[in-house]
This record gives structure tokens, C-alpha cells and sequence, in this order.
């Protein structure tokens, strides 16, 4: 699989995740989920963007809000994929409401180095000296304000997980900082992998 280009990568994933969920119970899956059963699928919302997961198909589309006249599209193959791995993972455990850096999270050693060069270093180096464009991206996105570091913003991506973005302005002595970190009860809504991607799109969309 390592041999494999990028597209065909995301496709055996998505392929091999789509099996999975045709053969599960998507009414048990979306109550363990903390999701709702809607008319044309199971209701995932995702950092409280309305998605819509068919099954047995596995389609998952994004709902625009309802005063943006746009009919729903397919999510991004990578979104497709954490979403559908989600449905398949949660257990229906109680959020801890405690953090973890991404390195305690299980097996987070082995994509620790590449998460805090990517997610994490990306985000210091781009909004470590401006707060306050870090500040309006993290409400935009639905962040409420945290009291850690010299910015700090909690985001529900599912229902029942969360995750934090925290910054630390750099100055001359000292280079910006910036930890995402995730509810001590992650590994039961998604693997860690999965996890890594969650922070990858949320430094981007932050960024962005």
C-alpha cells in the first residue's frame, strides 16, 4: 500500500471503510456516535457542519445551512473516510473532558514527530505572531475561547469529541508555540491516524 499514489491510497481506504459500514447496524453505530437518524441517512455533524452518511452505500455528503440555496456535494474523500471511521469506531463512551497531546493518544508516539512538524508547527508559524487572526479563525470555525496558553480555543468535531488548538505568541527570545490537543477519550471515536488528519484540517482551516 505504501507503493500506492495518493489518490489510490484515500480509494482502497474509503472502499475498505464502505465495506465495513454496509455491514453494520447504522441505527447502533449512530447512537454510540452520539448522531441522529435522518431520512436519507445518519446526521454527522463535523465541527457543526450537517454531513449525511447513507447506508448501506456509504455516501457521504455535506449539507449546506439552510439559507444558502446549494444542494449537498460529496464530501472530500479524506472527510469521507474519518467520518465513515468514526461511525464505525465510537463506542458510545462518556467524553473524559480532560486533554491529551497528541503524543499520549494510542500509539501517538509513532505520528507524533510528523503531527507537531505539520499541524502543529504550520500553526505556530503562521498565527504565532498575529492572536488575533488566530482568534477570529478559531470563532468563525465554532471555537470557544479556552483559558490555556496565550490563546486557546475548544471545538466540538463530533458530538462527543473534542478538540483544542492552543498558541503561544513567539518573541525574540522565545519562537510561537502551538499544541492541538484532544479529549483523554478520543481513541474510543476514531483511531489515532484519523485523529492526526482531525488536526491537520483544523491548523488548515484555521490558516486558512
Amino acid at each position: 500500500m505504501s507503493q500506492l499514489d495518493p489518490n489510490r491510497r484515500f480509494q482502497f481506504a474509503l472502499d475498505h471503510a464502505r465495506a465495513d459500514w454496509a455491514a453494520a447496524d447504522p441505527a447502533r453505530c449512530a447512537a454510540r456516535a452520539g448522531c441522529a437518524v435522518a431520512q436519507h441517512g445518519i446526521s454527522v455533524p463535523f465541527f457543526g457542519r450537517p454531513h449525511i452518511v447513507t447506508h448501506p452505500d456509504g455516501d457521504v455528503r455535506v449539507l449546506n445551512p439552510a439559507h444558502v440555496e446549494e444542494p449537498p456535494h460529496d464530501a472530500h474523500v479524506s472527510i469521507q473516510i474519518v467520518l465513515l471511521h468514526h461511525l464505525l469506531t465510537a463506542d458510545g463512551t462518556p467524553p473524559a473532558d480532560r486533554w491529551l497531546a497528541f503524543r499520549e493518544l494510542p500509539d501517538g508516539l509513532f505520528y507524533a514527530q510528523a503531527f507537531a512538524g505539520h499541524a502543529e508547527g504550520l500553526l505556530a508559524e503562521k498565527l504565532g505572531g498575529n492572536l488575533g487572526g488566530f482568534r477570529r479563525a478559531a470563532e468563525s470555525l465554532g471555537g470557544s475561547p479556552l483559558d490555556l496558553a496565550n490563546a486557546a480555543y475548544r471545538f466540538q468535531a463530533f458530538p462527543r469529541l473534542a478538540v483544542a488548538a492552543l498558541l503561544w505568541e513567539g518573541d525574540e527570545d522565545f519562537p510561537a508555540q502551538a499544541r492541538i490537543l484532544f479529549d483523554a477519550h478520543a481513541g474510543h471515536y476514531l483511531p489515532t491516524e484519523d485523529l492526526a488528519g482531525i488536526g491537520d484540517w483544523l491548523a488548515h482551516h484555521l490558516i486558512r
